[in-house]
């Protein structure tokens, strides 16, 4: 009698498409064998076998596992006998013992009897590729841990992907993994941009990025200019609603003359000034338009219908944000009279002056544009994609969320026009030079709540952006809060740890058929710990994500603090810079 190959556990009891039910052997001790002086961990959800088929190997992973008196109704029940333990395997590809090569699929099925083994670690080298050109290394198998789990770059980048995880899974941790691999594995020349709303990413990158943030003076101040929005989304950053009808037709009156005014005088634009509309990305000077409006509310005549009349004690002045001083009207009839629009406008040049006057805003006032300078959007977009450098980390903390999410907004959207209209061969962004959008709570922005412009262009990039050049890396804790059509758009998905059932729910429906065994493993995950699918991955893993170095700053905070001796807090700088005492623009 020949001596048992010491890596069969088992053998094929029933064969139902790529699902095969394997009975362990009665000798097997446990689930978790001895081999080379390493424990096996055989019966682990997500650890894959393989059961010889003459001259290649079929691999699988293990997606359910019982023992034949609990089985109650499960199916295994009618093909294992009392006593028996079992697993269910899903058949997922083979590789070719001549070549030693993996490929999915499978051409033929096991027989009835077929002995299978667990994969060793050399096994597995034949089906996970080694780092390289073109593989970036996020963590290793957590079955395996000497074999590294590597990502097809080029499909991870162009085709999107996800990555989700409940609040202290790991979730920014992995992608600094990814994002420190892409800066320091070659990828000199890569455009990576991170929206980051809370500036968790900049110290784990360092040198690797350019950051921009909103509360960095100088060259390092991010710049997202006002002219670049829609009018009517400008109203909403600065003044924070859209304001009544007529005050919203007026604004877009005056913001459209003064676009034109603008196309007309520069010497940089080749633009029919009767062709613009209050939308053109054209610039113009905002504070003219408040102090018109302002003018409007307040002004009053000695003659009601004279605008020769107007019963003015100060012009005030737009640049210095001093509006302008009416005599009060008369009571009871009595000049001087309401100018016609008096009061019509409401409080929305006053918030309008004070948004323009938020140094939390004052990103939005650069740059103004000169005329007879240069187009000032190109060296804005140069700097949002970090010049040089690979990474570009777009810090927006500190930024009050209705106008963070009308300047992604405005990324996003110019990112992809840039892209769209770049020839394939041309310089610039697109096809020639591929980017990668790393959107940060994700949810926030492809929602149904989220501003129309920003929704529209995220949703825009993840339908439409792999034809011309442009990835979008989506990161949330929250994937219930994700639309259908963004998820399924996403060529990859690394799942950590998810708590809540509606996430889990989401990324269930979003893996494909052969591997949903996986997700009932979600809630149980270490921290760092991923299930990771799709096509920048040849076959699905459960991996151990590696830790970055350094970290980002999303760690939790420490208590040390608590232990030393008690002293009143120091609120006063915080206190100042909330009111804006620490002006952001000086």
């Amino acid at each position: 009698m020949s001596e048992r190959d010491p890596t069969r556990i088992g053998r094929v009891r029933q064969v139902l498409g790529a699902q095969v039910t394997v009975a362990l052997d009665d000798d097997l001790a446990g689930v978790a064998p001895i081999f080379r002086g390493r424990l096996q961990p055989v019966g682990q959800i997500g650890s894959i076998v393989r059961l010889p088929q003459g001259l290649v190997d079929l691999v699988g992973q293990v997606s359910l596992l019982g023992i034949a008196e609990l089985a109650g109704t499960q199916p295994p029940l009618d093909v294992v006998q009392t006593g028996e333990r079992w697993l269910q395997v899903q058949l997922l590809g083979e590789i070719d013992r001549a070549t030693g090569r993996f490929q999915r699929g499978v051409a033929s099925y096991p027989g009835l009897d077929d002995p299978v083994h667990f994969t060793t670690a050399d096994d597995l080298r034949a089906v996970f590729p080694p780092e390289g050109d073109g593989c970036l290394r996020i963590g290793r198998l957590a079955a395996a841990e000497e074999v590294p789990v590597c990502l097809d770059a080029g499909r991870l980048v162009i085709r999107h992907a996800a990555v989700v995880g409940s609040t202290g899974a790991g979730k920014t941790s992995t992608v600094a993994t990814l994002l420190q691999r892409l800066a320091r594995g070659g990828w000199s020349a890569a455009n990576i941009v991170v929206i980051d709303p809370h500036g968790e990413y900049a110290s784990a990158l360092g040198s690797d990025a350019a950051v921009s943030s909103v509360l960095t003076p100088g060259d390092g101040r991010l710049q997202v200019p006002y002219w670049a929005l829609p009018a009517g989304d400008i109203m909403r950053v600065f003044a924070g609603s859209p304001g009544g009808p007529t005050t919203r037709s007026r604004f877009e009156e005056l913001i459209t003359q003064a676009r034109r005014d603008f196309a007309a005088a520069a010497t940089w634009l080749k633009l029919d000034p009767a062709a613009v509309t209050a939308d053109t990305p054209i610039p113009f000077d905002l504070r003219p338009i408040w102090h018109r409006l302002d003018w409007e509310n307040n002004e009053t005549r000695t003659v009601a219908k004279d605008p020769n009349t107007v019963c003015q004690e100060n012009p005030g002045d737009a640049g210095a944000f001093t509006p302008a001083r009416f005599t009060p009207y008369g009571q009871g009839g009595a000049a001087p009279f309401k100018g016609p629009m008096h009061g019509t406008h409401g409080s929305t040049p006053e918030l309008l002056r004070l948004g323009l006057l938020d140094p939390r805003l004052a990103f939005f006032q650069e740059p103004q544009g000169d005329p007879d300078g240069a187009d000032p959007l190109v060296s804005v977009m140069a700097s949002w994609l970090g010049g040089k450098r690979p990474v570009s980390v777009l810090d927006f903390s500190g930024v009050p969320a209705h106008a963070s999410e009308l300047a992604i907004g405005v990324v996003l959207n110019l990112l992809f026009e840039a892209a769209v209209r770049t020839t394939a061969d041309g310089p610039g962004i697109g096809r020639s030079r591929p980017v990668l959008i790393v959107l940060e709570e994700a949810h926030r922005y492809l929602s149904e709540t989220a501003a129309a412009m920003t929704r529209d262009a995220a949703n825009r990039i993840a339908r439409e952006g792999r034809k011309y050049g442009v990835g979008l890396l989506l990161i949330t804790q929250r994937p219930s809060e994700l639309p259908d059509t963004a998820l399924a758009q996403c060529g990859s998905l690394i799942a950590l740890r998810l708590t809540n059932s509606a996430d889990q729910a989401k990324i269930r429906a979003a893996l494909p058929d052969s591997v949903t065994g996986l997700a009932a493993v979600l809630p149980s995950l270490r921290t760092g710990e991923a299930v990771i699918t799709g096509e920048a991955l040849i076959l699905p893993a459960r991996a151990l994500v590696d830790i970055p170095n350094p970290l980002p700053a999303a760690e939790d905070p420490s208590l040390a603090s608590w232990r030393q001796p008690a002293t009143v807090p120091d609120l006063a700088p915080a206190i100042a810079a909330w009111r804006g005492a620490y002006d952001s623009q000086s």
